[in-house]
């Protein structure tokens, strides 16, 4: 009975210093992480002889399975359907088939880089795959970012809504985390380096 009663009391003194740290608040002048939701379209103009807007090229033809075949792309990114209203962004980065099935499988790596007002000059690194040609949904996961997504990471969820011959559009939502780049965390990170 006596080492229960003596238990408790250690509980007891302690809870206060438990309390205190199971506290969510945090004082610090840590950057805390932030999360948007955007919603935009990709627009590949696909890379052939006929096709005069194409803003992607081949660097490699690959296998004859089409296994290696690389293309470098400069997509544009809007908020509406046309190409050429509201571009925000662009897509830039190379995509090769991965695959050997039919039909093939792209693996894509891109930033997209962020020309307007509010995020312009920041970056996301993106990377997945685009799943054969005839794909309809997909994912990808943000793995980085610069600017005012800084250690970014999240997802893309795409959805192919147009396939044509020469244009193909992507309806993008995406979601991500970051943290943001204010003075103070400039202030935090000279502190830490100064040892204070």
């Amino acid at each position: 009975m006596g080492s229960l009663c003596g238990t408790m009391i250690i509980i007891l003194a302690m809870l206060p210093a438990i309390l205190t740290m199971a506290d969510p608040y945090c004082d610090c002048d840590c950057p805390q992480q932030c999360e948007v939701k955007l919603h935009y379209y990709l627009h590949q103009f696909r890379a052939g002889a006929n096709h005069p807007n194409r803003n992607e090229e081949f660097v490699t033809s690959g296998g004859p399975s089409g296994l290696g075949a690389g293309l470098i792309h400069d997509w544009s990114l809007t908020t509406g359907l046309d190409p050429n209203v509201n571009i925000v962004g662009r897509a830039q980065g190379w995509h090769i088939v991965a695959s050997q099935s039919s039909p093939a499988n792209w693996y894509l790596s891109q930033n997209i880089v962020f020309q307007d007002s509010k995020y312009a000059g920041s970056t996301l690194q993106v990377m997945g795959i685009i799943e054969g040609s005839e794909e309809k949904v997909g994912e990808w996961s943000i793995v980085g970012g610069t600017g005012e997504f800084t250690n970014a990471r999240g997802n893309i969820k795409y959805r192919a809504i147009k396939k044509e011959d020469v244009e193909w559009i992507r309806e993008l939502d995406i979601q991500v985390f970051y943290t943001p780049n204010t003075p103070s965390d400039v202030q935090v990170a000279k502190n830490i380096t100064k040892g204070n």
